[in-house]
This record gives C-alpha cells, structure tokens and sequence, in this order.
C-alpha cells in the first residue's frame, strides 16, 4: 500500500490514488486519463487480479521508480498488500505519480476494493468502534457508515486495531 493511502483519517474520507513508460501505450478511457501499460489491461482483461498480477504490477512500478532514479522505501508484504513508502524527490519530480498510473494504479485500485474488508483500516474501524461501544459489522464499508451514522470522529480512537 502506498505510504498513507489506507490511512484511517483516508479510510473515511474518498481515498485518492495516483502512479513510467514501459511497453507500448495502451489508449486511455478518455481524453484526460493516462495511458496504462498492456500489463495493466491484461490484468484487468477478466475483471479480476490475481496476487501474481498485483505483485507483477508492482514489480513494474517499482523497476520504472528505479529507472528513473528513485528506490521505494522498505517495500514488504503487509497483510495481503504491499507497503512501502516513496521518497518525497520521486513525488515532486512526477516519476511516482508517472510511474504508479502507467504501471500499477489500476490494478492497485482493483486489488484494494476487493480486499478492504480484511485491510488494516478495516481492523482499526473495527476497533474503533468497538471502543465506542458499537459492535462492528461485517464489511468495511458499513463500519464506516457507522462511524459517520454515530459521529465518531477516527482521530479520537485507538490506533492499536
């Protein structure tokens, strides 16, 4: 997971995703979306990814990353994502955000729906409304629903979910 995207204060919010050139360019959706690699397409061709495809989409972004000059910052298997974090040059100059649309966005964006029931922020929602005296349902989408049905405010509640 991209450093800070799943974050809890995120989790609530709209989570916004960003992400080199590689294989040949495959058009876009409309005129403002970037191009994805023929990987991406591919990935996504069923509807579903696959843990190979997401590992391969991140392989891809993280060689286009170093391609370009950048290394990502402790890059691990955390739950059943990645983690890591991207230097704050790589930001700045474009390549991160160049390199995550053309390589692993999609796939990333995919991959995280269909797991966010069992993600990290779905464990400190858990928790958080547990400490509110609300006994938590089952999918990540509700329990945010019941924090904001409750007014509970995310800043205010254990982080150890």
């Amino acid at each position: 997971m991209r450093q800070g995207l799943l974050a809890i204060a995120v989790a609530v919010a709209a989570v916004t995703l960003s992400g080199c050139s590689g294989a040949a360019e495959t058009p876009s959706d409309s005129p403002g979306e970037a191009a994805v690699s023929q990987q991406q397409v591919d990935a996504l061709r069923d509807g579903d990814v696959t843990w190979d495809e997401y590992q391969t989409g991140f392989a891809a972004y993280q060689a286009c990353l170093s391609k370009e000059g950048y290394e990502l910052v402790d890059p691990h298997i955390a739950d059943d994502l990645m983690d890591f974090a991207v230097p704050g040059a790589a930001v700045e100059s474009g390549a991160d955000d160049t390199c995550y649309q053309y390589n692993w966005s999609k796939i990333d964006d995919v991959w995280q729906v269909a797991h966010q029931d069992t993600s990290a922020s779905a464990r400190l929602v858990a928790a958080c409304l547990e400490a509110n005296g609300i006994t938590p349902r089952q999918k990540y989408t509700d329990n945010v629903e019941l924090l904001n049905e409750n007014g509970i405010d995310v800043s205010g509640c254990p982080v150890n979910g």
